[in-house]
């Protein structure tokens, strides 16, 4: 099978190359089709010899609409579905100011993102939305091992909370402030890579984080806090790689990692929060035991190979 993909390929590790590669691990040809690089010919072109054509967009005005929605009549008129897969959600935030709803890749037959909160409003927008919860790439999905310069008690990789969604997410924030608080008072190390410390590749060098750190602890634009059916990928990307994650309560994500898996706190209850990882921090067992139930669980079903599979199905093509 062939599928035309668009979107930024040119980041080693991105949302389109994580997914080109699961395609490509399935058997089937990928042809990348860099958006902002691309002429609108060869899109059209490659679209309508392809049998699935696919979009991931970057660039709001990387293609006109008109042109595309041209592209998408001709896909449909030759019987080739066309979809869009997005890992953010966007019904509630401003996101820079962007409308997102006149991004190409909106206006397509099927819509994939991983928030499921908001199918509602994709309706009545006339939208065929497909609720597809983030993944990790799968040979991204082992252990690494244990570097004394990333040796930490708590992790809390990512944003640090500045310029994250502050209009309608203070609790990146608040969060932050209190895991570095409860360091301070119990005398544990703390890294913040990629907010108050230097970012880490996502390649063998975040696994080998994930190994050094005794215990990370997560949070996502979870608007409905326990009721979100909205997570970010930090959670099959810390447990696939094998890391211990403490999360906020997420009813949704309960039903894939159980407490002994995955610990989880009342959203806000700060003194729970601190009990929590106090045990994860002292706990004694080798390393592999309990993180490797959390990254079987995620490389058996949470992989980009899994996130292809439904997408081929969803569309007609499995």
């Amino acid at each position: 099978m062939k599928v035309a993909y668009i979107g930024n390929f040119i980041p080693e590790w991105s949302t389109e190359n994580d997914v080109r590669k699961a395609f490509e691990y399935l058997g089937h040809k990928v042809i990348k089709l860099q958006e902002n690089q691309t002429s609108y010919p060869i899109i059209e072109r490659v679209a309508l010899e392809s049998d699935l054509l696919l979009i991931t967009s970057t660039w709001d005005n990387a293609i006109p609409l008109d042109i595309w929605l041209t592209i998408i009549k001709k896909c449909a008129d030759k019987g080739i579905p066309t979809a869009t897969l997005h890992l953010d959600t966007f019904w509630p935030t401003i996101r820079q100011g962007r409308k997102w709803w006149l991004n190409p890749m909106f206006h397509t037959a099927y819509i994939f993102t991983a928030d499921g909160d908001h199918n509602k409003e994709w309706k009545l927008f006339g939208k065929n939305h497909i609720w597809l919860p983030p993944a990790v790439r799968h040979d991204a999905c082992h252990f690494g091992k244990f570097r004394e310069e990333y040796a930490c008690d708590v992790a809390f990789v990512g944003s640090n909370g500045h310029g994250y969604h502050e209009e309608v997410w203070p609790y990146r924030k608040e969060l932050l402030n209190n895991l570095r608080e409860m360091c301070r008072r119990n005398g544990w190390s703390f890294k913040n890579p990629g907010g108050d410390d230097p970012k880490i590749s996502r390649g063998d060098d975040l696994n080998d984080f994930y190994a050094s750190a005794k215990v990370t602890v997560g949070d996502s634009l979870c608007l409905k806090k326990e009721d979100s059916k909205y997570w970010s990928d930090r959670v099959p990307e810390a447990t696939g790689r094998g890391g211990v994650l403490v999360m906020p309560q997420i009813n949704a994500l309960r039903e894939i990692y159980s407490e002994a898996v995955m610990p989880m706190y009342q959203w806000g209850n700060w003194q729970q929060l601190e009990s929590l990882l106090t045990i994860e921090v002292y706990k004694i067992y080798p390393y592999e035991v309990i993180p490797s139930m959390a990254q079987k669980i995620t490389a058996q079903d949470h992989t980009y190979i899994n996130r292809a599979q439904t997408i081929l199905k969803e569309v007609g093509l499995a």
